[in-house]
């Protein structure tokens, strides 16, 4: 994976650090420190749920083109996401899925259920990172899909006993 460049405002400043730093460990960890700043943050958007978010870049009952669809979900991050994988059901059939019997996820966790059959859906690999203008390359297919599922949260639906929050594998 490409290292992210440091911004034009931080580039002098950690030149200069690193400079003094010399042999001195703490300031060459506190450089590391800047430096890792600004490395985008992928995580969920603090104003939805894990389940939106799931839904927001998971879930897609009618397919779109992979730069439509991943144009919805980098606005929410600010960057283009280097892959994703759409599952072309509804969201009440992929949290059905979390009804089936727990299973190991890939890190452990004994959250993870897997479906009951396969599922059309489409990957997207990104070929070009500009954003917003990010490109990708899509391959349709059908699989099975294991996703890690939770207890709703406030402001998520409670129709559901548990809700997807994280697409762990596809088959």
């Amino acid at each position: 994976m490409q290292q992210p460049q440091p911004s034009i405002l931080t580039a002098p400043l950690l030149e200069r650090v690193a400079a003094r730093a010399g042999s001195c460990p703490l300031l060459l960890f506190l450089l590391l420190g800047l430096w890792v700043a600004e490395v985008p943050v992928r995580a969920k958007p603090s104003n939805v749920t894990q389940a939106q978010w799931f839904e927001i870049q998971h879930v897609q009952p009618r397919p779109q083109r992979c730069n439509m669809a991943m144009g919805k979900v980098n606005k929410y991050t600010r960057h283009c996401k280097p892959f994703n994988t759409f599952l072309h059901q509804s969201f009440p059939s992929v949290a059905a899925t979390c009804q089936t019997r727990s299973i190991a996820c890939k890190k452990g966790q004994r959250n993870c259920h897997q479906s009951k059959e396969p599922v059309s859906l489409s990957t997207c690999e990104l070929t070009s990172k500009k954003y917003p203008g990010c490109k990708y390359k899509e391959k349709r297919q059908v699989a099975s899909y294991i996703v890690a599922c939770d207890p709703p949260e406030k402001g998520d639906s409670r129709k559901f006993k548990l809700v997807p929050v994280h697409l762990d594998k596809i088959l």
